[in-house]
Protein backbone atom coordinates (compact mmCIF):
# COMPACT_ATOMS: atom_id res chain seq x y z
CA UNK A 1 0.00 0.00 0.00
CA UNK A 2 1.18 3.43 -0.90
CA UNK A 3 1.60 5.56 2.26
CA UNK A 4 -0.51 9.26 1.61
CA UNK A 5 0.94 11.71 3.76
CA UNK A 6 -1.38 14.87 3.94
CA UNK A 7 0.47 18.38 4.00
CA UNK A 8 -0.98 21.83 5.08
CA UNK A 9 1.43 24.51 4.51
CA UNK A 10 1.34 27.42 7.01
CA UNK A 11 4.00 30.11 6.73
CA UNK A 12 3.24 32.87 9.62
CA UNK A 13 5.15 35.61 7.70
CA UNK A 14 2.53 36.28 4.88
CA UNK A 15 2.53 39.63 3.28
CA UNK A 16 -0.81 40.25 2.15
CA UNK A 17 -2.71 39.07 5.25
CA UNK A 18 -0.75 38.85 7.98
CA UNK A 19 -1.24 35.85 10.56
CA UNK A 20 -3.97 34.53 7.83
CA UNK A 21 -3.68 31.17 8.93
CA UNK A 22 -4.13 32.18 12.40
CA UNK A 23 -7.23 34.42 11.91
CA UNK A 24 -10.32 33.21 13.51
CA UNK A 25 -13.31 32.14 12.03
CA UNK A 26 -16.46 31.61 13.78
CA UNK A 27 -14.18 32.17 16.92
CA UNK A 28 -11.87 29.30 15.43
CA UNK A 29 -8.26 29.31 13.90
CA UNK A 30 -9.11 29.50 9.90
CA UNK A 31 -6.03 26.42 9.80
CA UNK A 32 -8.49 24.44 12.33
CA UNK A 33 -11.08 23.57 9.50
CA UNK A 34 -8.65 22.17 7.02
CA UNK A 35 -6.98 19.98 9.80
CA UNK A 36 -10.33 18.29 10.97
CA UNK A 37 -11.31 17.67 7.58
CA UNK A 38 -7.80 15.81 7.16
CA UNK A 39 -8.67 13.62 10.15
CA UNK A 40 -12.15 13.02 9.21
CA UNK A 41 -11.76 12.16 5.87
CA UNK A 42 -10.17 8.93 7.12
CA UNK A 43 -8.01 7.93 3.94
CA UNK A 44 -4.85 9.63 5.06
CA UNK A 45 -2.22 7.64 6.98
CA UNK A 46 -0.04 10.96 8.10
CA UNK A 47 -0.92 14.40 8.34
CA UNK A 48 1.58 17.54 8.86
CA UNK A 49 1.62 21.33 9.39
CA UNK A 50 5.17 22.25 7.48
CA UNK A 51 5.93 26.03 8.69
CA UNK A 52 8.67 27.79 10.09
CA UNK A 53 7.09 29.04 13.22
CA UNK A 54 6.90 27.04 16.28
CA UNK A 55 3.06 28.25 17.08
CA UNK A 56 2.21 25.67 14.53
CA UNK A 57 3.92 23.07 16.60
CA UNK A 58 1.74 23.77 19.24
CA UNK A 59 -1.45 23.42 17.17
CA UNK A 60 -0.42 20.17 15.61
CA UNK A 61 -0.35 18.66 18.99
CA UNK A 62 -3.66 20.15 19.95
CA UNK A 63 -5.29 18.49 16.98
CA UNK A 64 -3.08 15.41 17.71
CA UNK A 65 -1.36 15.50 14.07
CA UNK A 66 2.38 16.08 13.49
CA UNK A 67 4.33 18.79 12.60
CA UNK A 68 7.43 19.54 10.02
CA UNK A 69 9.44 22.61 10.63
CA UNK A 70 10.56 23.92 7.52
CA UNK A 71 13.61 25.92 6.81
CA UNK A 72 13.76 29.49 7.09
CA UNK A 73 14.88 29.78 3.48
CA UNK A 74 11.41 27.71 2.41
CA UNK A 75 9.83 30.55 4.29
CA UNK A 76 11.21 33.55 2.98
CA UNK A 77 8.70 35.34 0.30
CA UNK A 78 10.88 34.04 -2.61
CA UNK A 79 9.97 30.63 -1.73
CA UNK A 80 7.35 29.10 -3.86
CA UNK A 81 5.28 25.92 -3.38
CA UNK A 82 7.66 23.95 -5.17
CA UNK A 83 10.38 24.49 -3.09
CA UNK A 84 8.90 24.04 0.25
CA UNK A 85 6.62 20.87 -1.00
CA UNK A 86 10.20 19.28 -2.53
CA UNK A 87 12.28 20.37 0.86
CA UNK A 88 9.46 18.25 2.73
CA UNK A 89 9.58 14.68 0.46
CA UNK A 90 12.89 14.96 0.77
CA UNK A 91 12.21 14.56 4.85
CA UNK A 92 9.35 12.92 5.51
CA UNK A 93 9.15 8.99 4.17
CA UNK A 94 5.79 9.09 1.48
CA UNK A 95 4.50 7.76 -1.46
CA UNK A 96 2.04 10.40 -2.47
CA UNK A 97 1.57 13.82 -1.09
CA UNK A 98 -1.58 15.60 -0.46
CA UNK A 99 -1.27 19.37 -0.03
CA UNK A 100 -4.26 21.23 1.78
CA UNK A 101 -4.73 24.61 2.04
CA UNK A 102 -5.84 26.49 5.36
CA UNK A 103 -7.31 29.16 3.37
CA UNK A 104 -9.73 26.81 2.49
CA UNK A 105 -11.84 25.85 5.32
CA UNK A 106 -14.34 24.75 3.41
CA UNK A 107 -13.21 21.91 1.94
CA UNK A 108 -15.30 18.87 3.69
CA UNK A 109 -13.87 15.18 4.84
CA UNK A 110 -15.70 13.58 1.57
CA UNK A 111 -13.65 16.48 -1.01
CA UNK A 112 -10.62 15.49 0.07
CA UNK A 113 -11.24 11.55 0.12
CA UNK A 114 -13.05 11.92 -2.92
CA UNK A 115 -9.88 13.78 -4.62
CA UNK A 116 -7.66 11.03 -2.67
CA UNK A 117 -9.66 7.61 -3.91
CA UNK A 118 -10.10 9.26 -7.66
CA UNK A 119 -5.92 9.63 -7.64
CA UNK A 120 -5.76 6.16 -6.61
CA UNK A 121 -7.98 4.63 -8.97
CA UNK A 122 -6.76 6.61 -12.17
CA UNK A 123 -3.20 6.75 -11.05
CA UNK A 124 -2.85 9.96 -11.47
CA UNK A 125 0.65 11.61 -11.10
CA UNK A 126 -0.35 14.84 -10.91
CA UNK A 127 -3.76 16.43 -9.67
CA UNK A 128 -4.34 20.13 -8.82
CA UNK A 129 -8.14 21.58 -8.66
CA UNK A 130 -9.40 24.06 -10.78
CA UNK A 131 -12.43 26.33 -10.99
CA UNK A 132 -14.22 27.19 -14.23
CA UNK A 133 -14.03 31.17 -14.51
CA UNK A 134 -17.07 31.59 -17.58
CA UNK A 135 -16.66 34.98 -18.65
CA UNK A 136 -14.27 36.94 -21.27
CA UNK A 137 -10.85 36.43 -20.04
CA UNK A 138 -7.45 38.37 -21.44
CA UNK A 139 -3.86 37.41 -21.70
CA UNK A 140 -1.43 39.75 -22.37
CA UNK A 141 -3.40 41.97 -23.89
CA UNK A 142 -5.37 38.91 -25.81
CA UNK A 143 -8.22 37.34 -25.95
CA UNK A 144 -7.99 34.40 -24.34
CA UNK A 145 -12.09 32.68 -25.18
CA UNK A 146 -14.07 35.49 -27.48
CA UNK A 147 -13.26 36.81 -30.58
CA UNK A 148 -12.86 40.82 -30.17
CA UNK A 149 -13.71 41.46 -33.26
CA UNK A 150 -16.84 39.49 -33.05
CA UNK A 151 -20.60 39.85 -31.48
CA UNK A 152 -19.91 39.14 -27.69
CA UNK A 153 -21.31 35.63 -26.77
CA UNK A 154 -23.88 35.29 -23.78
CA UNK A 155 -21.32 33.89 -20.94
CA UNK A 156 -22.86 30.34 -20.53
CA UNK A 157 -21.96 30.51 -24.15
CA UNK A 158 -18.51 30.64 -23.61
CA UNK A 159 -15.86 28.34 -23.29
CA UNK A 160 -14.46 28.69 -19.63
CA UNK A 161 -11.05 29.23 -18.97
CA UNK A 162 -9.73 26.80 -16.18
CA UNK A 163 -8.12 28.84 -13.07
CA UNK A 164 -6.33 26.51 -10.46
CA UNK A 165 -7.71 26.66 -7.36
CA UNK A 166 -5.00 25.01 -5.35
CA UNK A 167 -7.33 24.26 -2.31
CA UNK A 168 -6.61 20.79 -2.63
CA UNK A 169 -3.23 19.04 -4.62
CA UNK A 170 -1.58 15.80 -4.82
CA UNK A 171 1.52 14.79 -6.30
CA UNK A 172 3.16 11.21 -6.78
CA UNK A 173 6.26 11.58 -4.71
CA UNK A 174 8.86 10.02 -7.06
CA UNK A 175 7.16 11.95 -10.25
CA UNK A 176 7.35 15.42 -8.14
CA UNK A 177 11.17 14.70 -7.53
CA UNK A 178 12.01 13.26 -10.98
CA UNK A 179 9.97 16.61 -12.81
CA UNK A 180 11.88 19.27 -10.08
CA UNK A 181 15.33 17.59 -11.36
CA UNK A 182 14.54 17.64 -14.76
CA UNK A 183 12.09 20.88 -15.51
CA UNK A 184 13.07 22.63 -11.81
CA UNK A 185 9.24 22.48 -11.31
CA UNK A 186 6.66 19.64 -10.58
CA UNK A 187 5.10 20.16 -14.00
CA UNK A 188 1.74 19.43 -12.83
CA UNK A 189 -0.95 17.81 -15.27
CA UNK A 190 -4.80 19.70 -15.00
CA UNK A 191 -7.63 18.26 -13.90
CA UNK A 192 -11.05 19.22 -13.96
CA UNK A 193 -12.62 19.11 -10.94
CA UNK A 194 -15.21 21.63 -11.21
CA UNK A 195 -17.80 19.50 -9.25
CA UNK A 196 -15.83 19.48 -6.31
CA UNK A 197 -15.69 23.89 -6.37
CA UNK A 198 -19.09 24.27 -7.50
CA UNK A 199 -19.85 22.06 -4.12
CA UNK A 200 -17.38 24.18 -2.05
CA UNK A 201 -18.41 27.77 -3.79
CA UNK A 202 -21.98 26.56 -2.38
CA UNK A 203 -20.81 26.10 1.28
CA UNK A 204 -19.50 29.33 0.95
CA UNK A 205 -22.49 31.13 -0.39
CA UNK A 206 -24.31 29.40 2.31
CA UNK A 207 -22.16 30.12 5.41
CA UNK A 208 -21.71 34.04 3.93
CA UNK A 209 -26.00 34.27 4.20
Amino acid sequence: MKKIIGMIPARLGSQRVPKKNLRLLDGRPLISYIIQAAKESNILDDIYINSEADIFREIADSHDIKFYKRPEICASNSATNDDFALDFIQSIDCQIMIQLLPTSPFLSPDDIKQFVTRMLCEKIETMISVKDIQIECMYDNKPVNFIQIEKTLPSQQLKPVQAYACGIMGWEVSRFKENMKKYLAEWPTQLVLLKLQEKIQSRERKYMD
